[in-house]
Order: structure tokens, then C-alpha cells, then sequence
């Protein structure tokens, strides 16, 4: 049987993108009691000091046919024709809400879709099954998990699996806090066992060899040997350090953003420790990504103008 490790040659984000919208802040932050690994990112400023949020929603819309449909139904390199049919589906599995001032955006669409860009284009983990597309109506909500990944863990030799967590709060307290909540429903009603399911029955990829490689890790719906339980965990939050910025230069800008950012990254890690003190569910593995916004209302509104 085929090895379990071809299913890393299936990741869809180009580095390029993360690389022209992203950033990454270099720290030492760290979680005690759990194998939790904390990640600072941000959205990129232009060349006039914003934060590129429109660049970087529009550069998520690129991905919406990889993220929404299935690979083994759009099988070779796609004509124009096939590109806007597809688009088209892709664009109506969407809920597209009527937002205004009164009634912002609350659905989790962009930040599903942004936590699978991380997924791919960080944790290096293919998407494994397209919930979007298994919506039986566009209005519905996707059950379960905001994202199944996997990986090929070449060091321990498991495939990693991450369950996606998405929160994109005004509040950061909020975020984690729901966040972590939500992990811990997804196990105490053994919803992991659905979603190892959904990869036997809707593994995104046409290849029965590798999907067969994969599903045989799984041992009557629970982990076997070879296979790790991660939760990836997207904490999006409005964050007050975008303004009174140095404008001096770019670097300056970027040097005073980053530098404030840092700090926050201490507050933030004691909220995630004090909630992870009393989490029971020690044996799990997280990758907790913060990124934060001048406004995440305003991030959904430009992916929804993206979109529409």
C-alpha cells in the first residue's frame, strides 16, 4: 500500500500569497502543561501605511474553488469555461448576508476560509475533505469542525490531523475562550469520529491509494498508532495597536506595529494558559494562531464585497 506521506504533495496555497499579505512575529511565548505552539501573524501594511485587509480578502477569494470543490471533481488543469463554472458554485455555497451598520456579517465563512489558507500555507496540511460542498442548503452552517487537515509527520512518522477552530471576535477573551470551549464539546460528544468518517466517505482527493492509506490509520473511528489528534485554532480579534502608529518611515511603522503587537502577545498567552490550566484534555495538541484586526467586522465586509 502506498505510504501515508503522499497526501503532503496536496496542499493548494501558494507561499507567495502568505508571503505578499502576511507577516510573522518571532517570540518565546510559551505554554505550559500542554504541547500548544503559539503563532503571531498579521496583515501586511501597504506602501501608504493600511493594513492591506481588502488585498488580503481578495487574495482568499482566489482560493474559493480549491477550498469549496472537491479536487476529484474538477480533475486536470481547468479551461476558462470550467474556471467561471466553478467559481460560480464555489461562490453560492456562500450565505452572502445583507450586512449593514445594524447588522454586521456574523456568519464564520471568512474565517473558515482564512484558517484553511493558514493551514495549507504554515502547518503545510492539505485539506481533506470540502465540507462546503456537502452543504445540502448554502444557508446552513457547516457541522463539526471548521476544517479537517492532515499531514505526514516525518519526525514522529504520524499522520497529524487538525480539527479547525476559527473565532474571529471583536473580543480576544471571547475568541479563546470559545475557542477552547469548542474543542472541548467536539470530544465529549466523540464528534472526531464523524469527521474521520467524512474522510472514508469524502476524501477530497481522487486517489483511492492514498485515501485507503489514510483511512487504514483509523481504527474503528478512534486514532490508531500512527495517528495525532491536533486542533488548529484561529483567534482573529480587533486590536487597538493599529493606531497612533509611527509613520515615519515603513520600518519605522512596521518596527512600532510589531513591537506593540509582541507585548499583546503576552497578555494574550496568559488568557490561553489560564484557560488550558483547567482544560482537561491535556493528551491534545493545539496550533493557536493569533492575528489581529483594526476592525473584524470590516475584514468580513471585504471578504463579502470580494465575494459578491
Amino acid at each position: 500500500m502506498i505510504s501515508p506521506e503522499a497526501i503532503n504533495k496536496y496542499t493548494s496555497v501558494d507561499k507567495l500569497d502568505y508571503e505578499d499579505c502576511l507577516g510573522v512575529i518571532e517570540h518565546s511565548y510559551r505554554i505550559n502543561g500542554m504541547n500548544a505552539k503559539i503563532r503571531m501573524h498579521y496583515i501586511k501594511f501597504d506602501g501608504n501605511g493600511l493594513p492591506m485587509i481588502k488585498a488580503f480578502a481578495n487574495m482568499l477569494y482566489s482560493y474559493i474553488i480549491d477550498y469549496c470543490i472537491s479536487a476529484k471533481n474538477r480533475k486536470g488543469p481547468l479551461t476558462t469555461r470550467q474556471s467561471t463554472k466553478l467559481t460560480k458554485e464555489a461562490r453560492a455555497l456562500f450565505r452572502h448576508p445583507k450586512i449593514n451598520e445594524k447588522s454586521p456579517d456574523k456568519t464564520g465563512e471568512a474565517g473558515e476560509l482564512l484558517l484553511y489558507f493558514l493551514m495549507e500555507a504554515i502547518l503545510k496540511a492539505p485539506q481533506m475533505v470540502s465540507k462546503m460542498e456537502l452543504k445540502t442548503n448554502h444557508k446552513d452552517e457547516v457541522k463539526g469542525s471548521d476544517g479537517i487537515h492532515a499531514k505526514f509527520n516525518s519526525i514522529s512518522e504520524q499522520v497529524d490531523f487538525y480539527f479547525g477552530e476559527s473565532k474571529l471576535y471583536k473580543s480576544s477573551s471571547s475568541a479563546i475562550s470559545d475557542a477552547i470551549e469548542s474543542v472541548n464539546q467536539f470530544h465529549d460528544i466523540d464528534m472526531y469520529v464523524h469527521e474521520f468518517s467524512m474522510i472514508t466517505k469524502h476524501f477530497k482527493y481522487a486517489e483511492k491509494d492514498v485515501q485507503d492509506a489514510i483511512t487504514s490509520l483509523i481504527v474503528h473511528g478512534e486514532p490508531g498508532p500512527s495517528v495525532r489528534i491536533n486542533h488548529a485554532c484561529l483567534i482573529g480579534y480587533d486590536f487597538n495597536g493599529f493606531t497612533d502608529l509611527n509613520t515615519n518611515s515603513p520600518k519605522d511603522l512596521l518596527d512600532d506595529f510589531t513591537e506593540k503587537f509582541k507585548k499583546d502577545g503576552e497578555r494574550l498567552t496568559g488568557l490561553l494558559q489560564k484557560k488550558f490550566d483547567v482544560f482537561e484534555k491535556k493528551h491534545l495538541c493545539f496550533e493557536v494562531f493569533f492575528l489581529p484586526f483594526p476592525s473584524v467586522s470590516k475584514f468580513r465586509d471585504a471578504f463579502n464585497t470580494a465575494l459578491d
